[in-house]
C-alpha cells in the first residue's frame, strides 16, 4: 500500500509554481549560504519546510483514514546583489502574484488553504553577501492515511 505525501507534493508544485521566477531550491537557508558557492545565481529562491501541526476539532475524534495538518513552508528569496532592498522587493512580489489565490495556486488534491505569516527581510550579516526574505506560507491540507 502506498500512502499520498500531500506533503511532498505541496514542495513539487510549489517548485514548479516558481520556476519561471529563476532558480528554485529546497533546503535549509543556513547551510545553503554557509559556504560562498560560485555555482548560485545571484538571486534564488529557497523552499524550506518549516513546522507541521495536526488541527483537529474541540471535541471531535481523530478519524483513522485522514487527518487535517498544516504545514509552514518558508519561500525565501535571497540575492547577493549589493542593491539587495530592490531585488528583494521585486522577488516578494513575484512570489506573490505567482502564489495568488486562496489555495496560493496550488493545484494538489487536498489542499484547503493557503496564506502568508508575518514576513521579515533579513539584510546581510558582517562579512557575508547575501540578503535574504522570509515569507512562510501557511497551507492547510487533508492527509490521508489510507
Amino acid at each position: 500500500m502506498s500512502l499520498r505525501d500531500i506533503q511532498s507534493e505541496i514542495i513539487a508544485a510549489l517548485q514548479a509554481l516558481l520556476a519561471p521566477l529563476g532558480q528554485v531550491e529546497e533546503g535549509d537557508v543556513r547551510s545553503m549560504f554557509d559556504a560562498d558557492d560560485d555555482g548560485l545565481p545571484d538571486s534564488i529562491i529557497i523552499l524550506q519546510p518549516g513546522d507541521t501541526v495536526e488541527l483537529t476539532q474541540q471535541g471531535s475524534p481523530r478519524m483513522p483514514g485522514s487527518l487535517r495538518e498544516q504545514v509552514t513552508i518558508n519561500l525565501i528569496p535571497a540575492t547577493r546583489k549589493r542593491q539587495y532592498a530592490a531585488e528583494l522587493r521585486a522577488l516578494r512580489l513575484a512570489i506573490k502574484v505567482a502564489t495568488a489565490g486562496p489555495k496560493a495556486g496550488l493545484h494538489v488534491q487536498g489542499v484547503q488553504l493557503a496564506t502568508f505569516a508575518t514576513q521579515t527581510t533579513v539584510p546581510p550579516e558582517p562579512g557575508r553577501r547575501w540578503a535574504f526574505h522570509v515569507m512562510p506560507l501557511q497551507i492547510t491540507y487533508v492527509q490521508p492515511l489510507a
